[in-house]
């Protein structure tokens, strides 16, 4: 082997995306498939036919199920749940249904998408088309190493490949549809295995056809996909292998680095070290006997290899810092590196760092990415993978590697340094939007990257700067902070509740606008008193209004959003919901425990990390508490879901544990009910969960098709207490009781 080869050993095959599909007890295998991309799998829709005890080809849709699958590069006990997202069942040209014993059909795909992203070393393949005279090996669908077969595209007509296998080794059988086909010389999988032409069920002749089977080529399998939109198209793109080559028109390029490569790498012993060290984390080979690669030989890898030149220069920038001749060679080999065809923007380190905290954001703010590139590149187009307002973090690698090739932000540096690359404004930008540890991670990657590149600091100062304003500018203007206690004494009447309302001034303290000894009211006053108090306040901004309401633990489901606030004659209503940020505090419960106030502010404080946690009719008080304490222990958001009676034990749990974020559907009776309210709380930032509840009531109350009622416990750390509350001097203007 010579120098930045990959080692045959580590060369991958298909096994790293290899899927089972089991049966529907789960004692074998039904078949086989293939991991795409972020959550999605594909397999065959025969397989999964086979999996649900139907005929094989049948056609019929059979709604959304769950397979049960496995990856067989992790645990043959690892078994994960797949949703059947796009089905493209079997068919004939023309359209019409197969009977079982066809020898040829299209079609039959299906698409099946994981609760989360596998882990690695699952990971997808690259994909080619499907030529003839292609040596191809498939695998069963348990993934064992023995269980290869090695077959040989004899023939290709229509989409379709036909595959013949040598009389020695395993033979392509049942257990392999779905599952890639790997062509060994291209290192990519190039279509999947569908069937195998059987002799007939007489004694056996010369003249029977043997080992034959056959395989949808990837070029057909992209075209089912498209048509029945199966797959993002940004993902599908995504996976048609590049080749790794030197370009002919880098030819040039490449004889241009080998001066200033000869300055930083002249000394042999100096090359053959950081040729080694980029050799491993390229995961290429490298001789061990001292011997270092002619510099011709590192300029090809640069030309050639992604991420080659800034692992590189990863490595050098810290010592020629000190180095003006030095630097200012490495700063010509860079600039070189953007008029190769390959060189990326980021060292593999860079890469990995920056892609995992993206998808973490990504899941926690979908919406994030895409307003931080809006407002970080206004003048420019975003490219396609960055144009949708909500982005999956399997999306994330994808607009990342677009953001790399855009050489500049369009802002202009300081004389004689390099422009700053528009992906470094774009991490200012996400950065800008967080906060805490998040935020002093990405600023530091970006110092780091900038230093690397030769950017001068000002240049990052200024735009860090721009993203700060705009961050600013970005935050929802504050409204006025309303606090309403609700009470009931035995002898009130029905739906009749004694109110006490306080409007928090901007310096925390507060003006009492109603007392607990007034008469008992309606919902219907108790609202409008409310909209009475939010109207008069002063000294506030302009945003929506909080309205907090402390209620005792067993009116949790009050519906007090619902609550008409019109004034008679009004020509619309008005309920509470639709025109504040209405929310639920229940105090009494969390004041039972002793650790209460402080479990309360660590979570409260810790709001901005993790995700929620989803408490559904599986989930029993006890098992919520046990998860509290120990996995969940910083957990601030938790959505419940199951019938009314088990909805109201977890929320129990939830405010004496100190859980400030609590969020359900109170109109639901069934488990599953709750379920149109699963996106609100992963969609966007913690604090904007308030004016997204208000988005869906409005919604809400004007369909009158959907019966879901949000109700929104918020149990602000930073806001008081009605009992705790520092109440202004009488004199400055306390109002009166209304």
């Amino acid at each position: 082997m010579t120098w930045f080869e990959t080692p045959r050993a580590d060369r991958p095959d298909a096994r790293g995306a290899l899927v089972r599909i089991l049966s529907s007890n789960r004692t074998r295998t039904a078949g086989a498939g293939v991991y795409l991309t972020g959550r999605h799998l594909l397999t065959c829709a025969h397989v999964v036919n086979s999996v649900l005890g139907r005929r094989g080809l049948s056609p019929r849709h059979p709604g959304r199920i769950t397979l049960d699958v496995s990856f067989p590069v992790l645990s043959a006990t690892d078994v994960r749940s797949a949703y059947l997202v796009a089905w493209i069942p079997p068919r004939s040209h023309e359209y019409r249904p197969v009977d079982d014993g066809a020898l040829k059909w299209e079609g039959d795909l299906a698409v099946l998408e994981l609760d989360e992203e596998p882990p690695p070393p699952v990971a997808p393949v690259r994909w080619l088309e499907m030529a003839r005279g292609q040596e191809v090996r498939a695998w069963y669908g348990s993934g064992q190493p023995f269980s290869y077969a090695d077959v040989r595209v004899a023939a290709y007509d229509d989409g379709v490949g036909y595959l013949d296998g040598q009389l020695s080794g395993a033979a392509v059988d049942e257990g392999y549809s779905g599952g890639p086909l790997w062509s060994v010389a291209d290192g990519a999988a190039v279509g999947l295995v569908m069937g195998r032409i059987t002799a007939p069920d007489t004694a056996f002749s010369s003249q029977h056809t043997v080992r034959r089977s056959w395989g949808l080529a990837w070029q057909s399998v992209v075209v089912e996909l498209r048509r029945a939109e199966a797959v993002p198209e940004t993902h599908l793109a995504g996976l048609w292998a590049q080749p790794a080559t030197v370009f002919a028109e880098d030819e040039s390029v490449r004889d241009m680095m080998v001066g200033p490569l000869h300055t930083l790498l002249g000394d042999p012993a100096k090359r053959a070290a950081h040729a080694v060290e980029l050799a491993e984390k390229l995961g290429l080979w490298a001789p061990s006997d001292g011997t270092a690669p002619p510099v011709e030989k590192l300029a090809q890898l640069l030309c050639g290899s992604e991420r080659a030149l800034p692992t590189l220069a990863e490595v050098l920038a810290p010592k020629v810092a000190d180095d003006p001749r030095g630097r200012a060679e490495l700063d010509r080999l860079l600039a070189l590196g953007w008029h190769t065809g390959a060189a990326r923007l980021l060292s593999v380190t860079e890469h990995r760092v920056l892609r995992g905290k993206l998808e973490h954001l990504t899941r926690i703010d979908p919406g994030l990415l895409h307003r931080a590139a809006t407002a970080a590149l206004p003048y420019l187009d975003l490219p396609q993978s960055l144009q949708a307002v909500h982005l999956t973090a399997s999306a994330v690698p994808e607009a990342l590697g677009e953001l790399e090739t855009w050489y500049g932000d369009g802002a202009p540096v300081p004389d004689e340094t390099p422009r700053l690359p528009a992906l470094l404004r774009v991490v200012e930008y996400v950065a800008a939007a967080t906060d805490g540890l998040v935020r002093r991670a990405l600023q530091e990657w970006s110092n780091r990257v900038a230093a690397r590149l030769g950017i001068h600091p000002s240049a990052l100062r200024e735009r860090r700067a721009d993203a700060e304003r705009w961050s600013r500018q970005a935050a929802a203007p504050a409204g006025a902070r309303i606090l309403v206690q609700l009470d009931r004494y035995a002898k009130d009447p029905a739906d009749h509740y004694r109110c006490s309302v306080w409007r928090l001034r901007p310096d925390g303290t507060a003006t009492r606008a109603a007392t607990s000894s007034d008469r008992p009211r309606t919902g219907g006053e108790i609202a409008r008193l409310i909209r009475q108090v939010a109207g008069g306040a002063k000294d506030t901004g302009d945003g929506v209004a909080l309205v907090a309401v402390s209620v005792p633990p067993e009116e949790l489901n009050l519906p007090v959003d619902e609550w008409d606030g019109a004034e008679p004659g009004e020509y619309m209503p008005a309920p509470l919901g639709e025109d504040f940020h209405l929310v639920l505090r229940s105090p009494k419960l969390r004041l039972r425990s002793p650790s209460g106030a402080a479990d309360l502010e660590r979570r409260w404080n810790a709001r901005h990390q993790g995700g929620p946690l989803l408490a559904d009719h599986t989930t029993g008080d006890r098992m919520l508490a046990v998860l509290l304490k120990t996995t969940h222990r910083d957990t601030a958001r938790v959505l419940l879901d199951g019938t009314p009676e088990h909805r109201r034990k977890l929320v129990f749990v939830c405010l004496a544990m100190g859980v400030p974020i609590v969020l359900w559907d109170r109109a639901g009776v069934r488990p599953g009910e709750g379920r149109p309210l699963d996106a609100t709380v992963p969609e966007g930032p913690v604090d904007g969960l308030p004016e997204r509840v208000r988005h869906l009531r409005v919604h809400f109350y004007a369909d009158e098709a959907v019966t879901a009622r949000p109700t929104l416990v918020w149990d602000d750390a930073e806001l008081p207490l009605p009992d705790e509350l520092r109440l202004a001097d009488p004199t400055e203007g306390t109002e009166h009781a209304i």
